[in-house]
């Protein structure tokens, strides 16, 4: 079964995408496309997180998303005589699922619900671009780091009652760094505060959290 939306299609649409695609798959620090690349082929996520960024001044990596399972990755694909724009590097081992621009254009006549997915994972991608601008603009980091946490948390399932969640995935500070917008060093300090509040316990690449109220409120509310 295919990913997010995805998942929800007809048996044989979704076998129709398996069918017309091919998987493609990357080792963490593989980058999937870069900007200059005509955007021909659509990737669809079914494994691993991805990270999407430019280069500013200084040759300064400038994150812009951050993307699990279920998303899509050069969008552009849906246009034409388009290229990605922007670097796509796989943060974990990463395994997507890749059409190209003539057979998704085939698929979407044959398949009008894989459109339609199409068109609200769009969507769904675009909203989350938009928080995630609102979060730079209005919130603080350590706000920003709860909130990441809490969603990495909800793709490991249930949060046992009363009891703690260890992250399965290996993150590292400077993940974390790329997904709230900021520095290592601030992730590794504010990492600290939280295991000093309770709200986590941390071992190598490993964050167990301990506190779901906790960081709930860590999101409403900047540290002091």
């Amino acid at each position: 079964m295919l990913p997010g939306v995805f998942g929800v299609l007809p048996a044989d649409a979704q076998a129709q995408m398996v069918a017309a695609g091919r998987v493609g798959r990357w080792a963490r620090g593989g980058l999937l496309f870069h900007p200059e690349d005509p955007a021909e082929t659509l990737h669809l996520l079914t494994r691993g997180t991805v990270r999407l960024y430019r280069l500013g001044s200084g040759a300064r990596e400038v994150t812009l998303d951050v993307h699990g399972a279920g998303a899509l990755l050069g969008a552009s694909t849906l246009l034409h005589n388009e290229r990605y724009g922007v670097y796509a590097e796989a943060m974990d081992d990463t395994e997507t699922l890749m059409i190209g621009q003539e057979t998704l254009s085939r698929l979407t006549r044959t398949y009008p619900p894989v459109g339609v997915a199409l068109t609200e994972q769009v969507t769904r991608q675009t909203r989350g671009v938009q928080e995630r601008l609102a979060g730079l603009v209005f919130l603080e980091v350590s706000q920003r780091l709860a909130l990441a946490l809490l969603n990495l948390a909800e793709r490991e399932g249930p949060w046992p009652e009363g009891g703690t969640l260890a992250l399965r995935e290996r993150v590292s500070h400077q993940d974390l760094a790329h997904v709230v917008g900021s520095t290592r060093e601030t992730i590794t300090k504010l990492l600290g505060d939280f295991r000093t509040r309770g709200l986590l316990d941390l071992g190598y690449r490993r964050i167990i959290l301990t506190d779901r109220t906790g960081l709930q409120q860590a999101t409403r509310e900047p540290l002091r």
